[in-house]
């Protein structure tokens, strides 16, 4: 049963990737997976729950790689514990690339129907900007004198890139 289930999660991440959310139809999924559209709605209620739980999975991808790695770098210098987190950032993004595709071009240009979602993650990933502030305070790698709102736009911009 988990398994159909995650075909249906692959087969989404395809096929919004290539389409977009909007040109996306549940008949393309089950078409993909090889099942009844009945068989679908045994799993998630819409297409825009599948696209829910495909936000929430890279989100939880996300969350996982940034909070492990942030002890990894004690004893370092600024420049090489930025470079280390852009470089698992940008490891992330390429290993999960139609989850990806899904997040940068489709969540965003479909925000308005996804608001709750979006505003619980970006809370998340605003708190852990804010761990990673506190981490380069304390270990003396950023002046507490820069603001943490400067330095989330600035880190933002950089993510955003």
């Amino acid at each position: 049963m988990a398994d159909r289930k995650q075909e249906i999660i692959e087969a989404g991440i395809e096929i919004f990737a290539a389409k977009g959310y909007y040109n996306t139809h549940i008949s393309d999924i089950v078409e993909v997976v090889g099942i009844a559209k009945g068989t679908f709605y045994l799993y998630f209620n819409s297409k825009k729950d599948l696209f829910i739980t495909l936000i929430k999975r890279f989100e939880t991808i996300f969350s996982a790689l940034f909070d492990s790695e942030m002890l990894n770098y004690a004893d370092q210098d600024l420049k090489s514990v930025f470079i280390q987190i852009l470089k698992k950032v940008f490891n992330l993004y390429k290993n999960n690339e139609n989850l990806s595709i899904i997040i940068l071009r489709e969540a965003v240009a479909v925000n308005h129907k996804f608001s709750h979602e979006f505003r619980a993650m970006e809370a998340k990933r605003l708190q852990r900007l804010k761990n990673l502030y506190q981490f380069l305070v304390a270990g003396n790698y950023l002046s507490s004198e820069i603001d943490f709102d400067y330095f989330a736009c600035v880190f933002l911009g950089i993510m955003e890139v």
